[in-house]
């Protein structure tokens, strides 16, 4: 799992770091020890490998589109790095499964809320999928909020722009609370609990990372 992720690590880590002139990584003495997932705001390229900062040598694995591991060579790549296909449109069982698998391994899961990327001004509707797998597998949520990645490497770029500064933030783990004894969450509970991730926990770092 991730072999190739292990061999590029070291040079490629560098060069982003200093692409995005991230010399500290606030918050991350907050980090709990085992499994997790780290959830952050989207607008840009940038965000996969700036989550992949926060670790040495531990890759943040990512459920990436079915369709990206139709092409024999990006297949090679994405197994490479360890991301999870999903298939987009509908609830996939087999990735929530094996992301949950992967988490009770102490391994570490990124995801986006937002499912796309925004325009970089307006944060946009959170999925409810974050909150299930958390609850699926019984670990924390890590808030991660970032600013300047759009300006830095926005979606039509091949390469990011060199030199432009990038901010992070990683705020409180947030263990999602679990519905009572006999009850499951409806849909609008667990949009409820997305929205206060996205809008409360994330949004709330983003401005304030670039304070840090």
């Amino acid at each position: 799992m991730a072999w190739l992720y292990y061999i590029v690590y070291p040079a490629v880590s560098f060069y982003f770091r200093m692409a995005f002139r991230i010399w500290k990584i606030p918050g991350r003495e907050k980090i709990p020890k085992g499994g997790k997932i780290y959830a952050a705001n989207h607008c840009s390229n940038a965000e996969g490998p700036i989550l992949n900062l926060i670790h040495y040598m531990r890759p943040v694995r990512f459920l990436g589109k079915s369709e990206l591991f139709e092409n024999p060579v990006k297949n090679v790549i994405m197994r490479g790095v360890g991301t999870i296909p999903l298939k987009r449109g509908g609830s996939d069982s087999a990735a929530l499964e094996n992301a949950v698998k992967a988490l009770k391994k102490g391994q570490f899961i990124g995801i986006f809320p937002e499912g796309t990327r925004g325009n970089g001004k307006d944060l946009r509707s959170p999925h409810t999928g974050v909150i299930r797998l958390a609850l699926m597998a019984d670990v924390p949520i890590v808030p991660v909020g970032i600013s300047g990645a759009i300006r830095s490497w926005p979606r039509n770029r091949i390469i990011p722009k060199f030199g432009k500064k990038v901010w992070l933030t990683i705020g409180e783990p947030w263990y999602v609370p679990k519905p009572p004894p006999g009850h499951e969450y409806t849909y609008e509970e667990l949009k409820g609990l997305a929205n206060e991730l996205m809008y409360e926990r994330i949004g709330r770092l983003i401005d304030r990372s670039k304070n840090e």
